[in-house]
């Protein structure tokens, strides 16, 4: 075989090596960049969670809106201070959700993250948004908050010890870059 045929193979050879190599790296970074915008925006999103306010206004929405108030007159309907509560606590995961549909966050983090909470709230609003939407002319599955909803019915379908296996399968991966 010609030196120059040998040349030429062997320079071919290296640089597919070189592309597939930057082809993997260049999906990595991608993919780490990808983790750090989640990291971001929950940090971010978090800091609202570690007010006192809000969890007075997350317990008052969870255990006491629905016995304090009627739904019949919607969210619209409700007095201020409930109505304050409601608004602080259903749109803070209303937010969370809207990241998720748009690819920001990870809807299943997300979920096992929040899981409880998330389905607590949705249970305790539920007859307030039904009446909401009814009253906006959304009977039979209207938008008014809809993607909450969405995100509670998979927070709701996580079974509970899908969070104990979530830590059993990160601990083990931490474990085998430790080898």
């Amino acid at each position: 075989m010609d030196s120059s045929v040998v040349f030429n193979i062997v320079t071919t050879a290296i640089a597919v090596v070189a592309v597939v190599t930057s082809v993997v790296f260049g999906a990595r970074q991608a993919r780490i960049a990808k983790h750090a915008n989640h990291i971001s925006v929950m940090m971010d999103l978090f800091a609202e969670f570690r007010s006192v306010e809000f969890h007075e206004q997350h317990d008052y929405v969870t255990t006491r809106l629905g016995a304090e108030c009627d739904p019949a007159g919607g969210v619209r309907g409700l007095p201020a201070e409930p109505r304050a509560a409601f608004y602080s606590v259903v749109y803070y995961y209303q937010s969370f959700a809207n990241l998720a549909v748009f690819g920001l966050l990870d809807e299943t983090l997300l979920a096992t993250v929040l899981r409880t909470r998330i389905v607590s709230v949705w249970e305790a609003v539920r007859p307030f948004v039904e009446r909401e939407r009814e009253l906006r002319g959304e009977a039979g599955g209207g938008t008014y908050m809809s993607i909450f909803e969405e995100l509670a019915r998979l927070a709701a379908d996580l079974p509970p010890e899908h969070v104990r296996a979530r830590l059993t399968a990160s601990r083990r991966g931490r474990l085998r870059g430790l080898d």
